[in-house]
């Protein structure tokens, strides 16, 4: 089943709509221009699940009241090379993006301390009480962009089993890095330590099974293939089993645990009653690494176009036709959607007219 079925939109058309909306729902025009940016990253490299198809969750939240339009961005802890920053319930991806953003300058400024240094360091933001940030890719990109090594992660609400439990018992704890080269395309990785809830209902949409090796839980503890049974009353299962869920740990400590903030089932306390209760909430972590630092920016993406090379220099295993590296079928995706504009999914069209009509904004035809 093909799932664009929507009408194909240019780049720049699609984004401004997106900025149309979230001005019209209250957000500030620099903080509405940063939301378009980080769904159309996600959209035009094909990661449909996390793009503009967020738009309607985000608007949703403000509208109910749920998300602040304009929350009160202030730095709980600012020292060195790290800082907390309150993401004061905003929409998510504004929080998560001023977080990397600083992280970015604390890893400049290590070159101006270093006195005769060519380069700079390391600079590390927690990101508390926020909301969903979309997914890492467009926070790793600000990194590269900057001749940096960009990871980030974040806390979720239970959403992942646990050896020893079949309970939604840790977060599904998505994390993603990127790596600048020199062909200009870098090397990004983007993923959740589990299925997501947004790729099962995208595999319903389709009418997939989940791949073996990522099988969940079913409502009855069995293992399952079928995303339905996973999604409604059963559970994703680490990737990995032990391994993704130590990652998961980690990913737990560097943000919640760290940040001073919620963690496990403190992000969505059993029996809370008010639905709009955001003191427990979602962590980031955003780090920045400063290539210059170790060596020229250049030296290294050079270096990397090597590591590619000898990635790539090995036999094919039976029945495939290339060994790809993390964020290649995303950079041609690029290309392709850039040059012929976006398709849009059927059911994302939907919603967007109607987001259109509530909030006043013209749909761009």
């Amino acid at each position: 089943m093909n799932k664009q079925t929507g009408q194909r939109l240019p780049v720049d058309r699609l984004k401004q709509f997106v900025i149309d909306l979230f001005l019209a729902a209250g957000v500030p025009q620099n903080d509405a221009i940063t939301i378009a940016d980080a769904m159309i990253a996600q959209e035009v490299r094909g990661n449909t699940t996390h793009g503009i198809r967020s738009v309607d969750m985000n608007l949703r939240g403000l509208v109910a009241g749920r998300i602040k339009p304009k929350p009160d961005h202030i730095f709980l802890s600012d020292h060195g090379m790290t800082a907390v920053l309150d993401g004061d319930h905003g929409v998510g991806i504004v929080g998560c993006m001023k977080g990397m953003r600083h992280a970015i300058k604390k890893a400049q400024s290590g070159a101006r301390a270093k006195e005769g240094s060519g380069g700079g360091g390391i600079g590390m933001v927690i990101v508390v009480r926020n909301n969903h940030s979309l997914a890492a890719t467009p926070y790793t990109l600000e990194a590269t962009k900057a001749g940096m090594i960009g990871i980030t992660f974040s806390n979720t609400k239970g959403s992942m089993g646990y050896p020893g439990t079949n309970a939604r018992a840790i977060g599904n704890t998505p994390i993603g890095f990127g790596i600048p080269t020199a062909c200009g395309d870098p090397i990004l990785y983007d993923a959740c330590l589990t299925t997501s809830g947004g790729k099962l209902r995208q595999w319903i949409r389709e009418g997939q099974q989940i791949p073996v090796s990522l099988q969940g839980l079913d409502p009855d503890g069995h293992p399952t293939t079928d995303p339905q049974l996973v999604l409604e009353g059963g559970t994703p299962l680490p990737i990995g089993g032990h391994k993704g869920a130590g990652l998961a740990i980690l990913v737990e400590i560097l943000t919640g645990v760290l940040g001073g903030a919620a963690f496990l089932s403190q992000i969505t306390p059993r029996g809370q009653k008010d639905p709009t209760d955001k003191n427990n909430a979602v962590s980031h972590c955003c780090l920045a690494i400063d290539i210059k630092a170790f060596m020229p920016v250049s030296q290294f993406e050079a270096r990397m176009m090597d590591f590619i090379a000898d990635l790539k220099d090995n036999p094919l295993a039976d029945g495939t036709n290339q060994i790809r590296i993390p964020g290649e079928r995303m950079a041609q995706t690029k290309r392709e959607w850039e040059a012929n504009g976006i398709p849009l999914e059927s059911d994302v069209q939907q919603k967007l007219t109607e987001w259109a009509q509530q909030l006043g904004v013209i749909f761009p035809a």
